[in-house]
């Protein structure tokens, strides 16, 4: 495959643990030629690196995974070669990180009700100046002692079919699609894995997806082939990585060996030139 690229990891600047710089340091020592920084809903992880990025020898490329729901599902769109300062994208950011904190709000009620007495302080500081998510309020759930982990958090309180679930806010994918590629970037499907139908796949090709995560941990062989004959089959980007977030059992072990070749990078910025 040649030179490895991770096209998808998170620092704590969404649901991360480690700084973008520590991020990027971790990268170089496990031997990636190039990453892409793609925290939730936010571009202060790539914000932050910007000043020191000269000082390290790896290929760095933009990037953000934005929340999409519509008819009743969730779908995350991931933009490579976003403008950082793009108006509308940090417009819509801003607005999208209010909407989870009303979010974070009805979980932490409906969690109450259930006997789960955590405070919303706690959730607010666990998440810090990144937009809250679930496992910021699946950690704080773990501190107060009514979980051994997060993921049990998930599974009994928080979980999409959880008692204490609450949606995302309404938020389109083509909508996601268009404010990508008008901030410059391009718009590329994350782990599809088997939750996506393949009418809806290609509603979402037709709205102008630029490409598809293949490579991705959750993926198995039958689903990289299927993807790969869709992205061949529209001439589509076939993008991937790891999903690094530092704070899972298998990050370390999928960091530097899940990803695309170096080719992928450019031929981003060449998609990005030549739109």
């Amino acid at each position: 495959m040649g030179y490895l690229a991770d096209l998808h990891t998170h620092t704590r600047c969404s649901d991360g643990i480690l700084s973008p710089e520590q991020l990027i340091k971790a990268a170089i020592e496990v031997g990636l030629s190039a990453i892409s920084i793609t925290d939730h809903d936010t571009l202060d992880g790539c914000i932050e690196i910007q000043p020191v990025l000269s000082s390290y020898k790896i290929d760095f490329i933009t990037g953000i995974e934005l929340s999409c729901y519509e008819d009743n599902k969730e779908y995350h769109i991931l933009g490579y070669g976003v403008e950082l300062d793009d108006a509308p994208l940090v417009k819509h950011i801003e607005d999208y990180k209010e909407s989870r904190i009303k979010r974070a709000e009805m979980i932490h009620n409906k969690l109450q009700r259930l006997g789960i007495n955590i405070s919303f302080t706690d959730i607010l500081e666990k998440a810090g100046k990144a937009p809250v998510t679930r496992p910021h309020i699946a950690e704080v759930i773990k501190d107060a002692g009514y979980v051994e982990k997060t993921k049990e958090a998930f599974h009994r309180f928080i979980g999409d079919h959880g008692p204490a679930y609450q949606s995302k806010t309404l938020y389109p994918v083509d909508k996601a699609i268009k404010m990508i590629n008008k901030a410059g970037g391009v718009a590329v499907l994350a782990h599809p894995a088997n939750t996506i139908e393949p009418a809806k796949l290609y509603k979402f090709i037709e709205s102008g997806l630029d490409g598809i995560e293949v490579h991705h941990p959750m993926h198995n062989d039958t689903q990289r082939k299927f993807y790969h004959s869709i992205a061949s089959q529209y001439w589509l980007l076939e993008t991937g990585g790891s999903d690094f977030h530092g704070n899972r059992e298998y990050d370390y072990n999928n960091f530097g060996k899940e990803g695309v070749a170096q080719s992928i990078v450019e031929s981003i910025k060449y998609h990005r030139q030549h739109r």
